[in-house]
């Protein structure tokens, strides 16, 4: 071996490339380079190579992130690279923090040195390096590494700046530009988040076990190290090469494999490293090109670009000036300006509204150094051309309004909304429509005679606004001046318009693709008005006469694609960027300000010392900001609204009513005498929140004394640190209030609420899913040691008051060794409940007194969010602020009557809290003086379905709305601005100038139940399985029934997300697959029908038929006939026939992939075994779709498999179980099968067959319990029948398999007892504890598990916080992996486990479960 040969790694990620060269044999570093790519994957890569010599090259590593662009080269993990790299330094190493560009995570070890596991951030969290870029950009610092620089030199306050998506950093960025800090300060406030953010997913409340080792390009960045050290409270070790460790670990690999035969040396030149080949494009969207639309000219008399010389800070200041001044003109003038997050604008128009000049800057984080600079301009303008300014007006608009026009005494502080709108007016009165697409938020608006009927901005999680599409233009190197002409004209293929992650992810994909940058740079716009339509505006209430406002509307091309979607001419004002501006300005005319207050454009000369004070006269701890000018104090920031010299609290709430207050009093509780010496603790959060005054005078009621965790509001930022996984923030926050509680109470009671019974035993309503398994989750977390001290009774299921009492009583007898009795409980909880029935109609008693006869508002949504003053941002205040009364929808007289419950739509909205808030919902629209502001969380999945109906409801009746979601930052900022243009809206309705309409046939959506209509129709059934589909389909044809099997493709996936709003994925997916096979085949919609599972199970699942027949209305007019039908899985309401052969189909599908996966890892020639798979599903189908011989197939399947030649060898056994629509699905899990066996693991499935062994009875149990005896007694009486089946076809399974036959388990409710569950739990969380024992009984040798599931799946999460007790218990890990449909590659995170495997054995599971 020659001594002088090296190896070359290679590590490309999202936004930079790496690489290093080493000594084959003594693995020296010789040369290394990194630098970030723009998107120019391999026109970097070729210069970079440029400078490595490849005399003595014999091998090419690179890391499994890399695209595949290289003619020969050896592929490795990244993290396996990462890992092996940094052992190579730290050998003791015992944690592995990476922060890369798109994500981040934690590889531990034991203390032999042992791979255990590997944590990271969701699909969702963006605090990453692309995060820190993102925000450098904002801030319009020219690179990551000055950011860095800027950040660490920070002397200042550390302002509070989220980081756990880019969007939540963007309000949390604009407050903290509002409250007038630093640049320094904010770019250390964003490396502190982007820290904590780690922390807190890595860790929670864990310690990281030491030595701590810090790679990845993050690594590099002194302020995020310097945070990280502070906040884990131990040293962090990072090496000069930490940012390559990705290529330095593949090089190593190679090395290593090299010297120990595992893999060959080659040669290979510079010149042939990269491939050339081209692969074929695939285009979506066609050419950009505008048709219908008149577009302006954007010049004007002069134009020109301002340097402002007195602020250090300044930035470049576009000026234009509309009309010719003369030699000392005096001007009597307004001023409007537009102080939004990326850019600062101001117009000043004469006496009558004629605009005189504009002018445009960026923000760039710092809004007060940005008005100046305009001043400095508009100065400018009067000593160039000797004119003067009288300014007999100014106002602000944007998202600084209120810090600026504190500043600068402004007349007016205008919403953006209004202001838009004003200006649109002005510009054409017959404007109906307003598409308004800012820096970084998005607004809909539709007028009638001027008059805004109806407004909404985009949600804290909508992204893809102007800054995106700068950001992007950056990223790829084009000056925003030459987007559009780069774009027109030019087509594009299909990215997400989901969030601002995966659209990056999808653009570095289509670069690696070979699609050119102006291709690239074509999608963005698609993605960014598709987000726009599907996410802000309502698509059927776009009129006829739209504008298109903002900067972006300068972009011409994205005008065109607005114009390609709607078929509508989109008009465009030459003052597009400016007229929020404008819009001020012609307001300060409409209400003849004349005596204006304004301190004048004198204020550029002035330094304004901004500093920090916190207000400690309230519990509120206001960090407000004070500007001193000309010895004068501005303060900025009081919530309660009083001003710097007044010392006290001030109540600035006109309306003359306060909800929060109000409830307050009505549900307050005085301690009764106390008879026992302990406290029980009781969470004022969850499912709790709006039952604690009855648990309060329950207990008081024995005598016991109660403490509540009203007053903590820090729950949320606690309980992230908490909770396993990332759950919503009402979930997070409950993990916080029993933390809190557990430190006061010598208990905390945590009930276990499953569901009620509503409307006389009518109907059923479930608690959601989180709030269902919440004390299973917490009790099962590894952070409350104290589990005995947490009290959780069963009491909310379909059983009756009678098993809550007797519940309570087994509970307290424990607790006092059997002093209280059942008597006494009974007692008092009957005592409890009619004293809250009366303070629950005291409420709408309060309403009937403070309901003025003006615009009301209600809101809807669930009480821990609209009513926690913790939670709800302070909402219920900032209508108090306006004037209007606010009140909560169970305090309203809801009319309806039970009409709306005798529909479909809400017997399948079986979610208790959905279902109120619909209900409340039609009493609202129904009211002529009530107005509803919806309030919801952001990841709540039922609420994403609700949010829809709620817009249907209020769309039939003509009633504006409002809604808001909550994130898990600390600004209100942005609801303010939401709530006053909602209010304007409200008002306009109320007196008349908004037309009402009632049209409610749309609302419950027809769905059939009938299997007569699968006779004469084409049914299409989705592809959950490719093979059990196979037999489903030949089954259903069997009887008739003309059945198809839809396809599925990545790209339809994709395409499938464009109308997602958060609800469940495979929804989407399955509908978009429909639809493309409709289009495909030339079907007739009016004679094809859609298959979906009619599901009881507490899941979404039940609501996907009735959503798919709604969702249906948003892909056209087409498809209004397409009918959807709900049915059983088993199929036996077709007939019994049918469901026999659908259960052996379940049976044969599964058992084929099992026997697949037992003998593919091990075949000689590759793909024997793949090719004997497809032969079998045709013969087998063909038998159940003929009635032939299932026995004579069967034999020749299997007689097919004994002639694939095996080599036998070990492998580590890994277990896959999820969610019913990824787990066997091919191709929405990339394929995670192929990827577990090509990394060396042999996978264990769970054919539905067995499945239904395992769960049946406890459906069976529950069924009965509940009085279903049919159902309960129909599946008793099958299952002999079933039972038959399988013992005569397994066995042929079995000479393939060779397994032992099958162990039951012992006792459902004992192995799902152990981890808190009760036989009224129901769900895949449950499933998936009894899937695991199942496994771990009947294969002791499994060494992991993998869960699939869908992104922000509900069931996947609760299984994820309860991997570490699952690993305890069985000594198996558990990787959770969730598919968002994006495309990303998301397999990988099971590879480390597979190559780095313990080299300790693990526990022998039967002994440790049973």
């Amino acid at each position: 071996m020659n001594r002088e040969a090296t190896i070359l790694g290679i590590d490309i990620g999202s936004v930079s490339i790496s690489a290093v060269q080493i000594s084959l044999l003594r693995g020296d570093v010789l040369k290394s380079s990194y630098l970030f790519h723009e998107g120019k994957i391999k026109e970097c890569l070729r210069g970079v190579l440029a400078d490595f010599d490849f005399s003595n090259l014999r091998g090419v590593a690179v890391t499994g992130s890399s695209p595949d662009i290289f003619t020969f080269a050896n592929s490795y993990d990244t993290k396996v690279s990462m890992i092996r790299a940094a052992k190579n330094f730290y050998p003791e190493m015992r944690s592995l923090i990476i922060i890369g560009g798109e994500k981040f995570g934690i590889a531990t070890f034991d203390d032999s040195g042992n791979y255990k596991n590997f944590r990271s951030n969701s699909s969702c969290a963006a605090g990453t390096g692309s995060f820190l870029d993102q925000q450098a950009k904002r801030l319009a610092i020219k690179d990551i590494e000055t950011f860095s620089k800027i950040a660490s030199e920070n002397k200042g306050d550390v302002p509070k700046i989220a980081s756990r998506c880019a969007v939540f950093a963007k309000t949390d960025l604009i407050h903290a530009q509002q409250e007038g800090y630093s640049l320094s300060e904010i770019c250390d406030g964003l490396c502190e988040g982007l820290a904590r953010n780690v922390c807190d997913t890595l860790f929670g409340k864990e310690k990281a076990a030491s030595p701590i080792v810090l790679a990845g390009g993050v690594s590099k960045n002194q302020a995020v190290l310097g945070h990280l050290k502070d906040i884990i409270g131990t040293e962090i070790y990072v090496h000069e090469l930490s940012h390559i460790f990705g290529a330095l670990g593949a090089a190593f690999l190679l090395a290593d494999d090299i010297v120990n035969g595992k893999a060959y040396e080659f040669s290979v030149s510079k010149e042939n490293l990269i491939k050339d080949e081209v692969k074929e494009k695939k285009y979506y969207h066609k050419p950009l090109k505008l048709q219908l639309s008149q577009y302006p000219d954007f010049s004007s008399f002069k134009s020109y670009l301002f340097k402002p010389s007195v602020n250090k800070f300044a930035v470049e200041v576009e000026v234009d000036i509309y009309r010719e001044f003369s030699l000392n003109d005096i001007w009597d003038c307004y001023l409007g300006i537009d102080i939004g997050s990326t850019s600062t604008k101001a117009v000043i128009t004469d006496s009558k509204g004629d605009v005189l000049t504009g002018l445009y800057t960026r923000t760039s984080g710092r809004p007060l150094e940005a008005v100046q600079s305009l001043f400095e301009a508009i100065d400018d303008i009067q000593k160039n051309y000797n004119c003067e300014f009288i300014f007999l007006g100014a106002g602000t608009t944007g998202s600084g309004r209120k810090f600026i026009g504190s500043i600068i005494n402004a007349d007016l502080a205008l919403d953006e909304i209004t202001a838009h709108a004003r200006a649109a007016y002005s510009l054409d009165s017959d404007v109906d429509t307003i598409i308004e697409i800012g820096g970084q938020d998005a607004k809909f608006t539709t007028l009638k005679n001027g008059t805004v009927t109806f407004s909404v901005m985009n949600n804290v999680c909508a992204a893809g606004t102007g800054s995106f599409i700068e950001e992007q233009a950056k990223k790829l190197g084009c000056p925003i001046s030459e987007y559009s002409i780069v774009t027109e004209n030019v087509c594009a293929p299909l990215s997400s318009d989901r969030c601002t992650v995966f659209m990056e992810r999808d653009i570095n994909h289509y670069l690696t693709e070979g699609y050119s940058r102006e291709e690239v740079l074509a999608s963005v716009l698609h993605s960014v008005r598709e987000n726009y339509l599907t996410k802000v505006a309502i698509e059927k209430n776009i009129g006829s006469k739209i504008f298109f406002q903002g900067a972006t509307a300068k972009n011409r091309a994205l005008v065109a694609a607005f114009e390609q979607r709607l078929g509508k001419p989109i008009m465009v004002s030459k003052f597009c960027h400016v007229t929020g501006a404008l819009g001020v300005a012609l307001t300060l005319i409409d209400s003849a300000v004349t005596n204006s207050k304004f301190r004048g454009i004198g204020l550029y000369r002035e330094s304004i010392p901004v500093e920090t004070e916190v207000c400690n006269l309230c519990t509120n701890s206001c960090k407000i900001k004070v500007a001193e000018i000309d010895g004068e104090k501005v303060a900025f920031g009081f919530l309660c609204g009083r001003d710097y010299d007044t010392k006290h609290y001030v109540d600035k709430n006109i309306s003359g009513f306060d909800l929060i207050k109000a409830r307050k009093k009505v549900f307050s509780s005085q301690q009764k005498e106390i008879r026992y010496n302990f406290t029980i603790g009781i969470p004022e959060s969850l499912y709790l929140f709006d039952e604690t005054f009855f648990w309060q005078e329950f207990f008081g009621n024995l005598g016991i004394k109660t403490v509540t965790s009203s007053n903590f509001r820090d729950g949320v930022k606690l309980g992230k640190t908490l909770a396993g996984a990332e759950f919503c923030a009402p979930v997070s926050q409950l993990h916080g209030h029993v933390a809190y509680l557990l430190q006061r109470a010598d208990y905390v009671f945590l009930p276990s609420y499953i569901e009620e019974k509503k409307r006389d035993g009518a109907l059923k309503r479930n608690y959601c899913y989180y709030s269902q398994y919440a004390p299973v989750v917490i009790k099962n977390g590894t952070y409350f040691a104290d589990k005995e001290r947490i009290l959780s009774p069963l009491l909310k299921t379909t059983v009756g008051t009678l098993k809550i009492k007797l519940e309570l009583t087994k509970m307290l007898g424990a607790v006092t060794s059997g002093e209280i009795g059942f008597m006494q409980v009974s007692a008092a909880y009957d005592m409890a409940l009619k004293e809250y029935k009366k303070r629950k109609q005291k409420l709408k008693e309060e309403f009937k007194k403070h309901k003025r006869d003006d615009i009301n508002v209600v809101l809807l949504g669930r009480p821990y969010n609209s009513l926690c003053q913790w939670m709800n941002k302070g909402i219920p205040e900032i209508f108090g602020k306006l004037g209007i009364a606010v009140f909560y929808q169970d305090m309203i007289e809801n009319k309806n009557d039970g009409e709306l419950w005798e529909k479909e739509l809400l017997k399948a909205f079986h979610w208790k809290f959905a279902a109120e808030i619909l209900d409340a919902a039609v009493a609202v629209a129904r009211s002529k003086d009530l107005y509803p502001v919806f309030i919801t969380s952001f990841k709540c999945t039922p609420d994403s379905y609700v949010t829809e109906y709620f817009k249907k409801i209020m769309d039939a009746h003509g009633k504006p709305y409002l809604i808001l979601q909550l994130d898990d930052h600390d600004s209100n900022v942005g609801y303010e601005t939401r709530i006053e243009a909602a209010v304007r809206s409200f008002r306009n309705h109320y007196l008349g100038k908004g037309f009402g309409k009632e049209d409610c046939s749309s609302l419950s959506p027809s769905v059939k139940k009938d299997p007569k209509i699968l006779r004469d129709k084409v049914v299409l059934l989705p592809r959950w399985d490719s093979i059990i589909g196979e037999f489903m389909v030949a089954c259903l044809q069997r009887e008739g029934i003309d059945a198809h099997l839809v396809e599925e493709s990545q790209e339809s996936i994709q395409r499938s997300l464009s109308h997602n709003t958060g609800q469940c994925i495979p929804l989407n997916i399955i509908i978009q697959n429909s639809l493309d096979y409709i289009q495909k085949h030339n079907l007739d919609p009016a004679k094809t029908v859609l298959w979906n599972i009619d599901s009881r199970i507490s899941c979404n699942l039940g609501m996907f038929p009735y959503y798919t027949k709604t969702l249906l209305e948003s892909y056209g007019e087409i498809y209004k006939d397409l009918e959807v039908y709900a049915g059983n899985i088993t199929f036996t309401e077709i007939s019994y026939r049918l469901g026999f052969n659908m259960y052996l189909a379940y049976m044969f599908g599964g058992m084929l992939r099992r026997m697949g996966c037992k003998v593919r890892p091990y075949e000689r020639v590759k793909s024997t075994t793949d090719s004997v798979i497809d032969r079998s599903i045709k013969i087998l189908a063909e038998a159940f779709r003929e009635g032939t011989s299932l026995e004579k197939s069967l034999k020749e399947v299997i007689t097919l498999f004994k002639g694939i030649e095996t080599v036998p060898h070990e492998r580590p056994k890994v277990a896959i179980f999820g969610d019913l629509y990824v787990r066997d699905n091919d191709i929405f899990n990339q394929n995670i099968i192929s990827v577990i066996e090509e990394n060396g693991g042999e996978v264990i499935t769970t054919p539905y067959s067995e499945l239904i062994k395992i769960i049946a009875l406890p459906y069976i149990n529950r069924w009965f319990k509940e009085g279903d005896i049919w159902g309960s007694l129909s599946f008793r009486i099958l299952s002999p029948s079933l039972e038959l089946f399988e013992r005569k076809y397994y066995p042929y399974f079995n000479e393939i398999l060779q397994e032992k036959p099958h162990l039951k388990i012992p006792s459902y409710k004992e192995v799902i007892g152990r981890f808190g569950l009760s036989e009224f739990h129901t769900g895949e969380s449950m499933e998936n504890i009894l899937k695991i024992y199942s496994l771990v009984i009947n294969y002791p040798d499994i060494s992991l598990f993998v869960q699939t599931n869908p992104a922000f799946c509900c069931p996947s999460l609760v299984t994820e916080a309860m991997a570490a007790a699952i690993e305890k218990s069985t000594g198996i890990p558990v990787v959770t992996i969730e598919y968002d449909g994006t495309g990303a590659l998301k397999n990988d995170a099971v590879i480390p486990y597979l190559k780095l495997m313990r080299k300790t054995s693990i526990l022998n599971q039967k002994e440790s479960c049973a």
